[in-house]
């Protein structure tokens, strides 16, 4: 006897019931693969913190010593550059530091939904870097884990380009509902980039966000324009939808706090 005959022979009920538990298994296991993610992104974090905050920090002292020594030989004009540089370094430490801050800090994404998270990250980082930014998610029902969580790693993978690389003064975050899902809007008025030439270098986390929207049967595309420097800046959108597996997880998560 092979397996698939006891399946066969089952009633309707029986094999709702059993494709239901299989699917709340694989909603489990996803979850638990995205906690190790997380332990994995805490530890990368920690190496972003050594390479990018130390380096500058050290960077600054070295600045603020010459800045002494020029400053004593009595060579106004080089000690105000070498201080210029020390504000500049710090400002860059400073500017990296909440980013990873911001990381490390315990999510309201889980407890507050897509929408809260987003807000929270644009008060936390771009508003205490100084960018100007613009939210907007009208009518947004609250989505299964997995898509949120997709959703927000896209959206804060774009904002931090728009904040390290492409040093924008504005930046701009839409979220529009979907019969089956979520569009993402994330725009700024950076210097703009060549995504062909990035996505093929795997930079800017771009192969990461599309793997991201390909597991929620769902695509990114990216326009961007570095001149005339009026019409400059990046759109990212995104268009992502819940799967039957993330459906089964949303209720079962709704049942366990409800």
């Amino acid at each position: 006897m092979t397996t698939s005959e006891p399946i066969s022979g089952m009633s309707d009920n029986a094999r709702n019931a059993l494709e239901a538990t299989l699917a709340a298994e694989n909603a489990r296991l996803r979850h638990q693969a995205a906690q190790l993610a997380v332990v994995e992104e805490r530890n990368r974090l920690a190496r972003e913190l050594h390479d990018s905050v130390t380096q500058s920090l050290y960077s600054a002292s070295l600045f603020a010593t010459a800045a002494q020594r020029v400053a004593a030989s009595g060579d106004l004009e080089q000690t105000q550059q070498f201080v210029a540089e020390v504000a500049h370094t710090t400002q860059q430490a400073l500017k990296e530091m909440r980013l990873l801050v911001h990381k490390l800090r315990p999510s309201l994404l889980e407890d507050q939904g897509l929408v809260a998270a987003l807000q929270h990250r644009l008060r936390a980082v771009e508003g205490r870097a100084g960018v100007s930014y613009a939210f907007s998610a009208e009518n947004l029902p609250r989505y299964s884990r997995t898509l949120e969580d997709a959703a927000y790693f896209i959206a804060q993978e774009a904002l931090n380009n728009a904040l390290r690389h492409a040093m924008a003064g504005y930046v701009e975050v839409i979220l529009e509902p979907l019969s089956d899902g979520l569009h993402l809007t994330v725009r700024d008025n950076g210097c703009g980039f060549d995504p062909n030439n990035a996505a093929d270098s795997g930079g800017l986390g771009l192969i990461s966000m599309r793997e991201r929207a390909a597991d929620l049967d769902g695509y990114v595309t990216i326009t961007s324009r570095s001149e005339p420097e009026e019409s400059r800046g990046t759109c990212l959108t995104v268009m992502l939808h819940e799967s039957a597996e993330s459906e089964i997880e949303h209720q079962t998560d709704r049942q366990q706090t409800g």
